[in-house]
């Protein structure tokens, strides 16, 4: 009997440091993420009318892993600002939405005016250099 209960307390002790450890943990992570680019309204206004029904909650799978909307917030400032200048590039080039829904809905193209205010944004998001070269690829 005098053993369960040394066992309990060591056990007890460890379930305490485990807390400790992965609170801190957590805080940890949320400080690494914690500068991020939050998606402006008239920008994720488009993003719901052009781009969600794909990069959605119920988009596709290979579509969510390219840019996945619902877990823009899971991605860091970095990842974010990437992800931004590739949309940005993908609508330019006339590569999103794909040809495929361009002719068969027409309506979720972004005209030219939303085009420029995402590019705007994305480019808002990253150091000149590192912007030419994405803008470029």
């Amino acid at each position: 009997m005098k053993m369960f209960f040394q066992f309990r307390r060591i056990f007890f002790k460890v379930i305490i440091v485990f807390l400790a450890v992965s609170s801190g943990v957590t805080s940890f992570a949320q400080t690494k993420h914690s500068k991020q680019f939050p998606i402006p309204d008239s920008i994720n206004t488009v993003f719901q009318a052009s781009c969600m029904s794909c990069h959605g909650v119920r988009g596709g799978r290979f579509p969510r892993a390219r840019i996945n909307f619902a877990g823009w917030n899971q991605y860091n400032a970095s990842k974010q600002a990437e992800k931004a200048l590739l949309i940005c590039s993908a609508i330019r080039k006339g590569a999103m939405p794909p040809k495929s829904i361009r002719e068969s809905r027409p309506d979720l193209i972004p005209t030219k005016e939303q085009i420029d205010m995402i590019c705007k944004w994305a480019q808002s998001l990253k150091p000149a250099r590192v912007k030419k070269q994405m803008i470029a690829n």
